[in-house]
C-alpha cells in the first residue's frame, strides 16, 4: 500500500501553538491538536516575516513568521532553500511539517511562496473561518494578553508555596500556556 502525503491544514499560528504537541510512534508523523480536534502534521500558514537567521556556516537558517494570532519560527537544516530568498516584512504563504524540539514547536518549511497582494491575508482568514465553522467550532477572537495580570496571579502562586514550586505545576495552576508563563518568569 502506498504512503500518501498528510494534507497541509490551512491553520491559525495561533492554533498551532496553543496545541496539544503528540509524538507519535513508529511510522506514524507526530502531531498538534488544535481546540477544534483538528490533528495537524503539515500546516499551511500565511504570515509576514518579522525576523530572519542565518548561520555563519550557512547550515542553519530560520524565520520567524506572525499571523496577528501568534508567532512561529521555521526552521531548514543543511540548506537555506526555501528560506534563502524571503527578508523581513515578505508576507509569505508557507506550507510546512509540524516539529517540536525542547518544548517548542515550529515549522521545517517545504514550499514558501512570497505574496505580494495583501487581500491575499484576507482571503485566509475567510478560509479559516470557513473550516472552522464546518468543523463546528468557532474560532477564538484574538484577545489581548493581560500580562500584569498573569503576573501578579503567578506572584501570587509562587508565595502560596513556601518550599517552592517546579514550573509544570506552575503553568498547571495559573492556567495559562507555557509560552505564556515562560515570558512573565523570564520577566521576574
Amino acid at each position: 500500500m502506498p504512503v500518501e502525503r498528510m494534507t497541509a491544514k490551512k491553520v491559525t499560528i495561533a492554533d498551532i501553538i496553543n496545541g496539544r504537541w503528540i509524538k507519535a510512534e513508529g511510522l506514524e508523523p507526530s502531531y498538534v491538536i488544535c481546540r477544534s480536534g483538528q490533528k495537524i502534521s503539515r500546516a499551511r500558514i500565511l504570515g509576514t516575516v518579522v525576523a530572519k537567521f542565518v548561520s555563519d556556516d550557512e547550515n542553519f537558517a530560520s524565520i520567524t513568521i506572525d499571523d496577528g494570532t501568534e508567532t512561529i519560527r521555521a526552521k531548514t537544516f543543511k540548506t537555506l532553500k526555501p528560506i534563502d530568498k524571503v527578508n523581513i516584512g515578505d508576507i509569505v504563504d508557507m506550507i510546512g511539517k509540524v516539529r517540536e524540539y525542547n518544548g517548542e514547536i515550529y515549522i521545517m518549511p517545504e514550499i514558501i511562496r512570497v505574496i505580494d497582494d495583501p487581500n491575499y491575508e484576507l482571503l485566509r482568514k475567510l478560509e479559516i473561518i470557513t473550516i472552522t465553522k464546518s468543523l463546528g467550532t468557532q474560532p477564538e477572537p484574538v484577545k489581548e494578553r493581560d500580562v500584569s495580570e498573569l503576573k501578579k496571579k503567578i506572584m501570587e502562586i509562587i508565595e502560596e508555596e513556601k518550599d517552592g514550586i517546579n514550573y509544570t505545576q506552575l503553568v498547571e495552576r495559573s492556567g495559562a500556556t507555557e509560552q505564556e508563563v515562560e515570558e512573565v518568569v523570564n520577566e521576574l
